[in-house]
Parts: C-alpha cells; structure tokens; sequence
C-alpha cells in the first residue's frame, strides 16, 4: 500500500501535464470532477476538479463527481509511472471507472 503522499506527488505529475499548452486547449470545455477512491488507503482518497483547461487536486471526496475511478494506491502508481497502462488495468480489473466512456478515454491521455 502506497501512502497519501505517495499517491499525491504521483497524481500531481498528472495535474502538472495541464500546464502543457495541448492539454489546455484539448481540456478547454472538459468542465467535470474524477473522483479516485482507494480500496487499500481511505486516507488517499481525492479528486481532481477540471475547469477550463485547468486542474485542480483536492483532498477528499467531492460533492458531486461524473467521473470516479476505484483502484488501488499501488494499480495507480503502476499507471502514473509508466509500469501499468491504464487499459491494461482497466482490462484486468485493477481499475473499475465509472462515467462516460468517451470522457475516461480522453482522461487516459493524461496517464502516460
């Protein structure tokens, strides 16, 4: 089991990419909430708020999500560091997602 803070850093790397003029312009409307929750770390839990071209980690559970994403803090640290492709994970049943499959498919960019 990876610790909060681990998972943290790990999913600011995925934040970050949003600083990347191409991300920005490619999330411009992508205006919704990705919930992570984590079978193995309550206290990791967060979520990522997309705004504008924007990203924002935040602590916690968020009050409405129309993403969510429920894996491990060790099946997420494989994908944010390249060991585990996010539909390898998805596929194996590492990652369950829930939301509209065109939305978690677009989000996959930011996983690599």
């Amino acid at each position: 089991m990876s610790t909060k803070d681990e998972v943290v850093e790990s999913l600011k790397k995925m934040v970050g990419k949003m600083e990347d003029p191409k991300y920005q312009s490619r999330f411009a409307d992508f205006n919704k909430t990705l919930q992570f929750i984590f079978t193995d770390n309550e206290e990791a839990i967060c979520h990522i708020v997309f705004q504008g071209g924007t990203a924002t980690l935040k602590d916690g559970k968020a009050d409405s999500a129309e993403l969510e994403i429920t894996t491990t803090t060790e099946a997420i640290m494989a994908i944010m560091d390249g060991t585990l492709s996010p539909t390898r994970a998805f596929m194996g049943g590492k990652v369950k997602a829930k939301g509209p499959m065109n939305d978690l498919l677009k989000l996959q960019a930011l996983m690599k």
